[in-house]
C-alpha cells in the first residue's frame, strides 16, 4: 500500500475479533515496524493481545515501538479472560501528544478526561464492533462525544467504519466529522493545532473544572 506524501501518522483499520485473538505478537510488531520504515511514518497498527492485556501501540518511522497502552476496561463477551490496566500513558511524538484509546475505553468518559487533562492532543481509538450490533449512535456516544467533551482530535478506527473527528468549532461544516467512511478506503486529514486551540477558546471546556478536586479524589473517581 502506498501512502500520500507528507503523511506523519498512519492508523490501520481495526480487525475482526478472530484476527485480534489469533494474532502472533512478535510477528505482528515485526510487520508493523517494516511498514513504518518503508513508508517513513509513525504507525498505530491495531489491537493485539500481550501478556493477558488488550493493547495498542505506536511505532516511530524507524520501526521502534515508542509507546503502548493497555485497555482499562474490557467487553467481557469478547475479552473477558484478559486483565484490565489502571495506567493511562501519553506518547510524545514530533507532531502531537498521543493517547491510544483501546477498544471500549472510548465509551468511558473518565479515561478520555484524564488523558485530556494530562495534555493529550490527538486520540487514536481502535475498536472492535460486532457487525450485528453496529449503529450510528455508537459513534456519536463514543468517539464523537469524547472529541467534543475534551476538545480533542479523535482518529477512530473500527472493523466497520473509520472516522476522523474534531471539536465541532474546528471543523468547517461544524459537524465534528472531518472525514469518514464505511468502505474501508483510506482516509486522510490534516489536523490543525491552531484550529483546535481556537475551538477551545470559543468553548473552554476545562475552565469550570475544579482540577484540585480531581487530583484529590482521583483514586475514588478511577475506581
Amino acid at each position: 500500500m502506498n501512502l500520500k506524501e507528507g503523511i506523519q501518522l498512519a492508523v490501520f483499520w481495526a480487525d475482526d475479533l478472530a484476527v485480534i485473538r489469533g494474532r502472533n505478537y512478535e510477528m505482528f510488531i515485526s510487520e508493523a515496524a517494516e511498514f513504518a520504515i518503508r513508508n517513513n511514518v509513525f504507525l498505530v497498527p491495531g489491537l493485539y493481545i500481550k501478556e493477558e492485556h488488550l493493547c495498542l501501540c505506536v511505532m516511530d518511522n524507524k520501526g521502534n515501538l515508542i509507546g503502548e497502552q493497555k485497555a482499562t476496561h474490557l467487553n467481557s463477551a469478547w475479552f473477558g479472560d484478559l486483565q484490565r490496566s489502571s495506567e493511562i500513558r501519553l506518547i510524545d511524538t514530533p507532531f502531537a501528544k498521543l493517547f491510544l484509546c483501546v477498544d471500549i475505553d472510548i465509551y468511558k468518559p473518565e479515561v478520555l478526561r484524564i488523558a485530556a487533562l494530562l495534555g493529550a492532543e490527538i486520540v487514536v481509538s481502535s475498536q472492535y464492533i460486532a457487525e450485528e450490533d453496529f449503529n450510528e449512535a455508537m459513534i456519536l456516544a463514543g468517539a464523537w462525544q469524547q472529541a467534543q467533551q475534551n476538545c480533542l482530535y479523535v482518529i477512530h478506527s473500527t472493523n466497520i467504519t473509520g472516522n476522523i473527528i474534531g471539536p465541532c468549532a474546528a471543523v468547517q461544516d461544524l459537524s465534528g466529522f472531518i472525514t469518514r467512511t464505511e468502505t474501508r478506503t483510506p482516509l486522510y486529514a490534516e489536523l490543525s493545532a491552531k484550529n483546535r486551540q481556537q475551538a477551545y477558546t470559543a468553548f473552554p471546556v476545562f475552565k469550570g473544572l475544579n482540577l484540585q478536586l480531581y487530583q484529590n479524589h482521583l483514586k475514588e473517581l478511577w475506581d
